[in-house]
């Protein structure tokens, strides 16, 4: 499946996660005048949800009560990435950890847009018991054991991202469900860093940059929140966005 395809067919969707912007309470995601298919828009639910103590840098979930057809999947972030950037957007723009910690929450929210992608992909357009069942069975089988702790309550964990995890290393069977065959190195890549993005921060890093000293890793996070651990998993974008600098210098 080509990952253009899917960013330009979930467009609408993504363009509902706060990527640049803090969140103020709980995101719920509306699907009711956009472009998905009907059996998404009228039987799943996605909301993004946020904690102030949480165990993991974030976890996404699949959740159907029992005897009910409708998907919910809540998405939850720790609430001081949303404090960090809006710390950030107020001037405090000297402090490091700070800086860290907003570009630790945009590779987490890529991570979880990525998970939420695989769910819709997987989420089954037939809407009888026996599709929805297959469904959570996927879920099951590929998150067993997390699944099995929370058996009772029809929950299963798709992804718990613990401190000190890098959300940009992952390998290719990390977001998938069955047959599908979608990039997410791709994808992930440009929820990332687009080249719309990518543009946008070599104009402005050019702009009225001092030529006696080297474009740093630091420079580019502050413009971009993109940080050294992604080009270092992504080289090909460190070379991409090496070339635009080139071009603006």
């Amino acid at each position: 499946m080509d990952v253009n395809f899917v960013l330009w067919s979930l467009r609408e969707v993504l363009e509902q996660i706060p990527f640049d912007s803090p969140a103020e309470g709980p995101v719920d995601l509306d699907f009711s005048k956009i472009l998905v298919p009907y059996y998404v828009k009228n039987d799943f639910r996605v909301s993004i949800q946020y904690e102030d103590q949480l165990p993991y840098e974030a976890v996404s979930a699949v959740y159907s009560p029992e005897g009910n057809k409708r998907i919910t999947v809540p998405i939850i972030m720790r609430r001081e990435y949303e404090e960090s950037l809006r710390a950030w957007n107020n001037g405090n723009k000297s402090d490091l950890s700070v800086l860290k910690r907003c570009c630790l929450r945009r590779e987490i929210y890529c991570h979880e847009a990525c998970h939420l992608t695989a769910i819709i992909l997987a989420f089954p357009s037939e809407r009888t018991s026996i599709a929805l069942n297959e469904f959570l069975e996927k879920a099951s089988k590929k998150f067993e054991e997390s699944f099995n702790k929370s058996r009772n309550e029809k929950i299963a964990y798709v992804s718990e991202l613990k401190s000190g995890e890098s959300p940009s290393n992952f390998d290719k069977y990390h977001f998938p469900y069955g047959n599908d065959n979608l990039n997410y190195f791709k994808l992930y890549q440009e929820l990332m860093f687009p080249y719309d993005k990518m543009l946008k921060a070599a104009e402005n890093i050019t702009r009225n940059f001092d030529p006696t000293r080297q474009i740093t890793f630091e420079d580019v996070a502050r413009e971009t929140f993109v940080p050294q651990s992604f080009f270092s998993a992504f080289p090909e974008k460190l070379i991409a966005f090496q070339g635009l600098l080139a071009e603006k210098m």
